[in-house]
């Protein structure tokens, strides 16, 4: 199981960026959302496999990043953040 950061920036301030963000989330067990710009879900796919499903919904404009989480990791969350995180990565 991974546990990856994704971050968006979607630019096209007339597109509904609705699809994008459901299949952020279908395409997890589970996932968090606690910063503004940044998702953390947990999936069976990797990095590669999550940024493919996202890519059709997204224009030339739009950037994207997804990075596999590790246990080697650090910031200042409050600590329920923390615990989930801590619950799902297991590297």
């Amino acid at each position: 199981m991974n546990v990856l950061l994704i971050t968006a920036e979607l630019k096209q301030t007339d597109r509904n960026y609705e699809v994008f963000f459901t299949t952020l989330k279908n395409n997890s067990l589970y996932w968090w959302h606690y910063l503004e710009a940044i998702w953390i879900v947990q999936t069976p796919k990797t990095a590669n496999e999550y940024a493919n499903l996202l890519y059709p919904h997204m224009t030339d404009k739009d950037r994207l990043l997804v990075v596999k989480i590790t246990k080697d990791h650090q910031g200042w969350l409050p600590k329920d953040a923390w615990d989930w995180l801590t619950a799902r990565t297991y590297e």
